[in-house]
């Protein structure tokens, strides 16, 4: 905040590399999650009150854990979780089957996607798109350009690869 010019791509934030979702039992939950939407249990740590679910991509996964009776997020209410999935209609079909509680079937929004809302077990709200292709430009930064005051200069940062 400084206004220092030393950033040369590096110490900035790259994705979203995990996120919690609060429940009241574990094992219940790591059954319902496999079972019912289909993830995959990536990491056992249920010893530490906690498992790491995953879809096929390993670039996002869900952390679910018990929160202690003090703890301000309990379960429930909006997660701000997005999945993607290539069919939102299969996917509405098979959930239903399960017994998930959707909060919006599946409807076009007025900027394209096809979205759905829906309830864990515990009234965790999560959202669905389908074929989130043409949002995931949205996703790709263009490296900035920046132009030193007065110098005629253009820095280009490239991202590096991990």
């Amino acid at each position: 905040m400084g206004g220092e010019l030393y950033d040369l791509g590096r110490g900035t934030l790259k994705r979203v590399w995990n996120t919690r979702v609060p429940v009241k039992d574990l094992d219940e939950a790591v059954d319902f999650y496999q079972e019912v939407f289909g993830l995959v249990l990536r990491v056992d740590a249920r010893g530490e009150n906690r498992a790491i679910m995953g879809a096929e991509d390993p670039l996002g996964r869900l952390e679910l854990y018990v929160p202690g009776p003090g703890d301000a997020r309990q379960p429930g209410g909006d997660t701000g979780v997005v999945f993607a999935t290539d069919s939102i209609y299969d996917l509405h079909r098979r959930l239903v089957d399960e017994g998930v509680n959707f909060l919006l079937k599946p409807e076009k929004q007025p900027w394209g996607a096809v979205m759905v809302v829906f309830e864990d077990l515990y009234g965790n709200i999560f959202t669905a798109l389908e074929d989130a292709e043409p949002y995931q430009g949205e996703n790709k930064a263009t490296p900035p350009e920046r132009k030193e005051k007065d110098s005629g200069v253009t820095i280009r940062f490239v991202q590096s690869k991990p």
